[in-house]
């Protein structure tokens, strides 16, 4: 059933039941970010035989395109595509960047990371935004809702960061995924729960 905004607001009790979509949706989406963020310096130094200096300054120069990109995003959220379609092309551009990484995180390093800060950058701010919206100007109960969202973001943060590089470097699931693959299935991880996040925006 497609309800207008104001029937959504007018909700009773203390959360939204939309807000659980976007909590999982969101909760996904940093596991997938978060997951590929704490492979990046060890994946560097360790594969591509980068100098921790130099795997430093790139980790660094990937978060400042991440920043940056939230703000194009939400110039392209607000002008042009609209809350629903920056998502689901932020979360598109996510799942391409973690299935290039997925087939060979040597070769497309870079080609993968630029898909997925591009694609973190529509995702990110503009889901926070859909949250606010789902309460009238100053209901007191908003409050709860973002604490509720925010605590799906760190739940996500934890998770993909400790499965993700877990699984690369072997201490988790090394007796049975060779050691030529791990990375592949660690980025390929990535790419699985975002696509997760993706569907349930989607169809929630």
């Amino acid at each position: 059933m497609n309800l207008t905004l104001d029937e959504i607001q007018n909700f009773k009790g203390k959360y939204p039941k939309q807000i659980w979509s976007l909590f999982f949706s969101e909760m996904w989406e940093r596991f997938c970010f978060y997951g590929m963020r704490g492979m990046l310096v060890f994946f560097m130094i360790s594969q591509l035989n980068f100098h921790e200096k130099e795997a430093n300054l790139q980790y660094g120069a990937t978060q400042a395109f991440v920043y940056a990109f939230t703000f194009v995003g939400g110039l392209f959220a607000d002008k042009i595509l609209g809350f629903r379609k920056s998502l689901f092309w932020g979360g598109l551009l996510m799942i391409v960047g973690s299935l290039i990484l997925a087939v060979d995180p040597h070769q497309f390093f870079f080609l993968g990371i630029a898909f997925t800060v591009v694609g973190t950058g529509f995702f990110k701010p503009n889901i926070s935004s859909m949250v606010g919206q789902l309460y009238k100007p100053n209901d007191s109960r908003a409050d709860a809702g973002f604490s509720l969202f925010y605590a799906g973001i760190n739940l996500g943060a934890l998770l993909g960061g400790y499965l993700c590089i877990a699984i690369g470097k072997g201490e988790l699931f090394g007796s049975i995924i060779s050691e030529g693959i791990r990375w592949n299935v660690a980025f390929g991880l990535a790419a699985i729960v975002m696509v997760i996040s993706l569907v349930n925006f989607i169809f929630t």
